[in-house]
């Protein structure tokens, strides 16, 4: 469930999301339950890496997949992610997902104000 709160330059809702490793990939999960594959999640002497397919954005090593992905999380934007999800086709998880290694988070996406109160901005 998307949230609401103001900011100076209009209305921010809150988008939840969750990253899966998943048989050394790193899976995507939108607010509609679409999954997609995003990148790869290394594993090395006890330590996961964390690197998009995509810009070259990876994490440093860390001690757990879980760790991995919550690093990950601060490399993301909304738009970003959400472009991904406009551009990456549906993958088949065989098995449940929720046994699989995951982090849970929200972006912010931005509203212009008219299509939150559908009145203009003041002019001065």
């Amino acid at each position: 469930m998307a949230t609401e709160h103001a900011s100076g330059d209009g209305v921010r809702q809150a988008q939840p999301f969750r990253l899966f490793a998943v048989e050394q990939r790193v899976l995507a999960q939108n607010v509609d339950g679409k999954v997609i594959d995003i990148g790869t999640m290394d594993s090395k002497k006890g330590e996961y890496c964390a690197r998009l397919d995509v810009d070259e954005i990876a994490v440093e090593p860390k001690r757990s997949a879980e760790l991995a992905l919550k690093a990950l999380v601060d490399k993301l934007s909304f738009d970003y992610l959400d472009g991904l999800f406009t551009s990456e086709r549906v993958v088949e998880v065989s098995g449940r997902l929720q046994d699989y290694p995951s982090v849970e988070f929200e972006l912010d996406e931005t509203l212009p104000r008219d299509m939150v109160d559908r009145t203009p901005p003041h002019l001065f």
